[in-house]
């Protein structure tokens, strides 16, 4: 008491300043656990340190030169007289407590005789201040919660159970004051240490300047601010068999010899959901598992976002997963030595291979990309070793223009970091970029005013941010190089998959969990999750999968989260068996948007003028022409030891057909052609009750067709006589072409060719649905401008399939597909094609040809454009020269108008035909064309007679010879 008493001598000295505090604050290198959670669930972190308050408020700033002595002498009087006890601290007791508008969460030393050694300590002080002693609770908040978040508080205060115990003995107090700072006119403030009061008597009083050059490096970290937003190491853990735990593995970049190096590559990453906060998700916790280990998802890297320390704890105890993955970004909560992660939801990184990693703050909070840099896989060149890398991310939900912008910068900070430190590497980004793909959905949020304008432009341009810095989307060079169909919109109604849908990884409509935490199952489908590759000249995409998925035979479908998991396979460029195409498509082409920003050409407007135009079919229509199809395959199937496989092809095939096409059917079967069409006109026959009615029969080069009406839907069928193939269909229709499956007469070859064709664009081009409206619109164009009839060497409709598959494919792989909709398409398409050299270009698929293709030109094709498979042809084959200068002028007429000043579609498109489909002198294109020549020739043709067989074959004969007129007038 002798110090007590002596210090009560003194005058009374007021503790009421929050301008300064006496505190604790623990060593630097036992906080990182807590200050990771803090940062995240703490507003004050950044403007104190982690600190447990002995005397707060505390003295007036400029009591402070004389007060710091008194209470170092104090002390040092306790210490001598035996009242100061050595203070020893364990940080390892978890509680809350509330206040009117917050609880707090924090940790405390739970053993009585440190807190009151903690208690006389203070004691002393506020004796020496002339001041009563009331101990406060003492603790180190960890974070804070709305008062009635009772899930909110007790996850974080879950959290804070899992932090390993902070135990030390205490050296010193320190002293802080409030340091203000003003910039850019914004006040912020932050509590600096003034000084330090030793509690031991070796030690003397340090002031701010005095400090050693540790205590300087100490003061500066427990000062530190999240403002900075540095890169900050992580901690590999490892998996030990022999102490059966998780230990840090200190990583050490030595490339593994070359025969070594793996050949293939693996990436999988899954979303697998935090749809409560507390208490945690378990019952899904199986099924999480059961997916992860699945086939289809198992991997060499396996990149997980939204990670719960729960879910985590549970997923490292499964064997099989430490086998699989014994490499891991961060360990298990729930063992003693490692402590929770800093957010609910997390990014967690497991792998098979050795890695270091950091981590890459955001601007927002929660917000990172984890990045990892392999130990001994990556590329030598130049006798420099390269280590993979892989960033995992889950960037911002949301569609709003402070979300969309949130994605921006995020996107950008990550590409930045790989671009500026990794530049030699291979590198990958993999993860949930909740980038909303869907134009139905950007469509409706712009309508109902939720992003603006220029946020509509952000959403484009994060696809050409990931370009512009080569990185290329796993999925779609999958799809439009590889033909791999990985989505579950194969099988769906063309009509029902909107723009950007295809490839979707949420999906409110297939999947349960999706709908509901959407909010609705009328939301559509968005392609959030992907996988990029930078080093395409290493690595090549070589297989992309989906995984997740229900099974198609589930009675109830069950899913594990509300996204399906995404697999990639890289394969190295020495080894693998689908070489990327040798050419290079930058020179193929202009594939930009050529049109000004001030032309009203929105892809909703465009939409609209289709459907004036009766080019969008109705519901109504849809569903009689579905209907007719399967009458015709049950009337002509109705035999079991006769199978026929009856497949749609031409324009219904390929979900482009209008209110006035036909349906074009082929039926594959085992028997002749002469018995398969004796057969059909039997059964059609006898079928004329169900309203069915065969109208003719046509005997051409190509084969024999009939021409039937099905319930007032005209319909042609073809057949096709391939035994083998239909034994084994439908894997058959895939097999490369030299397979001898294929081996079949050149007549039969030409009528698979149709089929396979479609099936290969279907396959592969990347937005099916942007690019049927954008067919239909050309198509319209073509109709109104008086182009649209390939016996004439104009456009048909194989024309126009090719040559804008071929536009589509290589924007997707140039630009990208997000935020591409129909209306761009139909702008570069006219682009691309007004600057075509069509003397010496051909138009052909890269992807599919790899390099030019072997096709002899001749002199009198003033026009190529080619299909696919065997036996490939020249579609444009009674294209004149005449012909193919008027749609190359008619291809910059476009391009030109379209880049005018308020250019509509309903102006470029020439208005609507709905009223005036025969009316063709009404046409806007018939009119440019009487106004522009004086002297033409127009023939009429009228026919009498019993026969539409005689009349129909009167009018081919007639256009046939007019074809051999225009071509020979070219000559004269």
């Amino acid at each position: 008491m002798a110090a007590a008493e002596s210090a009560s001598d003194s005058s009374s000295i007021g503790v009421d300043s929050y301008e300064t505090a006496l505190c604790i604050i623990p060593p630097a290198d036992l906080c990182h656990d807590v200050d990771r959670l803090r940062s995240v669930y703490d507003k004050h972190h950044g403007r104190w340190p982690p600190h447990i308050n002995v005397v707060y408020p505390f003295v007036a700033v400029e009591d402070l030169p004389h007060v710091a002595p008194l209470i170092r002498s104090t002390l040092a009087e306790g210490q001598a007289a035996g009242e100061l006890q050595e203070i020893r601290l364990n940080l390892g007791h978890a509680d809350v407590f509330s206040q009117p508008h917050s609880n707090t969460i924090f940790i405390a030393d739970g053993d009585d005789a440190h807190n009151q050694s903690l208690s006389a300590t203070r004691g002393l002080v506020m004796a020496a201040l002339g001041q009563k002693n009331n101990p406060p609770h003492y603790h180190l908040t960890v974070g804070r919660s709305e008062t009635r978040d009772t899930a909110s508080r007790e996850f974080l205060l879950e959290k804070a159970k899992l932090l390993p115990p902070i135990d030390w003995t205490v050296q010193e107090l320190a002293i802080l004051v409030r340091e203000r700072t003003y910039r850019d006119g914004i006040v912020s403030n932050r509590m600096r240490i003034w000084g330090t009061i030793p509690l031991n008597s070796s030690h003397t009083l340090l002031e701010r300047e005095e400090l050693s050059d540790e205590e300087e490096i100490q003061a500066e970290t427990v000062e530190s601010t999240i403002a900075t937003k540095t890169v900050q190491p992580g901690s590999t853990y490892r998996f030990s068999s022999e102490s059966n735990s998780w230990t840090r593995y200190e990583s050490s970049v030595s490339p593994e010899s070359q025969e070594d190096m793996p050949t293939s590559i693996r990436i999988s990453s899954y979303n697998v959901l935090v749809d409560s906060m507390h208490p945690p998700p378990r019952e899904r916790y199986p099924l999480l598992v059961e997916t992860l280990l699945s086939a289809s998802a198992q991997a060499d890297i396996l990149v997980l976002q939204e990670v719960t320390d729960d879910f985590l704890s549970y997923l490292l105890k499964i064997e099989e997963i430490r086998e699989c993955y014994p490499f891991t970004t961060h360990g298990p909560a729930q063992q003693a030595d490692i402590g929770p992660m800093s957010s609910l939801r997390n990014i967690v990184v497991l792998s098979r291979w050795a890695f270091g990693w950091e981590y890459v703050p955001f601007q927002r909070r929660h917000k990172g990309a984890v990045v990892l840099k392999f130990d001994h896989v990556g590329l030598t060149k130049d006798s420099s070793f390269h280590p993979l890398v892989v960033a995992g991310v889950h960037l911002t939900c949301g569609l709003t223009d402070g979300s969309v912008a949130a994605k921006r910068s995020q996107a950008q900070t990550t590409v930045s970091h790989l671009s500026h430190n990794y530049r030699d590497s291979p590198c990958i980004i993999a993860g949930d970029f909740n980038i909303s793909t869907s134009t139905c959905t950007i469509n409706e949020a712009s309508k109902n005013h939720k992003i603006s304008p220029n946020t509509e432009t952000e959403i484009r341009s994060l696809e050409t941010m990931f370009s512009e810095a080569e990185f290329s989307d796993a999925w779609t060079v999958a799809r439009v190089e590889l033909g791999q169909a990985t989505d579950r919109y194969a099988s769906k109604e063309a009509h029902a998959v909107f723009e950007g849908e295809e490839g979707a990884t949420f999906d409110p409509t297939e999947n349960p969990l999706a709908a509901e935490t959407s909010g609705s199952p009328n939301n559509r489908p968005q392609r959030y999750d992907r996988v990029l590759l930078k080093g395409q000249e290493s690595w090549n995409v070589s297989s992309f999968n989906m995984f997740g998925q229900p099974d198609d035979d589930d009675e109830v479908e069950i899913c594990a989260s509300d996204h399906w998991g995404v697999r990639a396979t890289f394969t190295a460029s020495t080894s693998i068996g689908n070489p990327k195409p040798t050419l290079n498509l930058h020179d193929l082409g202009p594939v930009s948007v050529s049109r000004t920003s001030s032309a009203i050409l929105d892809n909703e407007a465009l939409h609209a003028c289709l459907q004036s135009s009766n080019m969008i079919p109705t519901e109504r229509q849809i569903y009689q022409r579905k209907e007719a199809f399967a009458l015709l395959e049950t009337i002509l199937n109705t035999r079991s030891d006769l199978p026929f496989v009856l497949v749609p092809v031409g324009s219904y095939g390929l979900g482009v057909w209008t209110t006035s096409s036909d349906i074009d059917c082929m039926f594959l079967g085992q028997i002749s052609s002469k018995t398969f069409f004796a057969l059909a006109r039997q059964r059609i026959r006898k079928a004329s009750g169900l309203g069915v009615r065969l109208l003719r029969k046509v005997d051409a080069k190509t084969g024999t067709m009939l021409e039937i009406d099905v319930r007032g839907i005209r319909m042609d069928i073809q057949y096709c006589p391939a035994a083998r193939i239909v034994e084994n269909w439908p894997e058959s229709i895939r097999r490369p072409s030299s397979d001898p499956i294929f081996s079949l007469a050149m007549q039969s070859l030409r009528k698979l060719k149709a089929f396979r064709d479609q099936d290969y664009l279907q396959r592969t081009i990347p937005d099916l649905a942007a690019f049927r409206t954008a067919y239909r619109s050309i198509k319209l164009w073509a109709q109104q401008r008086g182009i649209y009839s390939a016996k004439f060497g104009y456009l048909g409709g194989i024309h126009i399939t090719l040559m804008l598959s071929r536009v589509c494919k290589l924007v997707s792989v140039l630009r990208g597909t997000a935020g591409i909709t129909a209306a761009d398409i139909v702008s570069i398409f006219f682009h691309h094609y007004a600057e075509f050299n069509w003397k010496s270009d051909m138009v052909f698929d890269p992807f599919f040809d790899k390099q030019a293709p072997r096709y002899s030109r001749l002199t009198r094709e003033p026009m190529v454009v080619l299909g696919f498979h065997t036996p490939n042809f020249n579609t444009a084959n009674t294209a004149s020269v005449p012909s193919v200068n008027t749609l190359i002028e008619e291809f910059k007429r476009a391009d030109s108008i379209l880049c005018e000043e308020k250019m509509t579609w309903s102006k470029f498109l020439g208005g609507s035909i709905r009223d005036n489909v025969n009316a063709v002198e009404s046409r806007p294109g018939a009119q440019d064309f009487l106004q522009t020549y004086q002297n033409y020739i127009k023939i009429g043709v009228n026919y009498w007679g019993p026969s539409l067989k005689k009349g129909s074959g009167l009018v081919g004969w007639l256009e046939s010879k007019c074809v051999l007129l225009l071509v020979g007038m070219y000559h004269i």
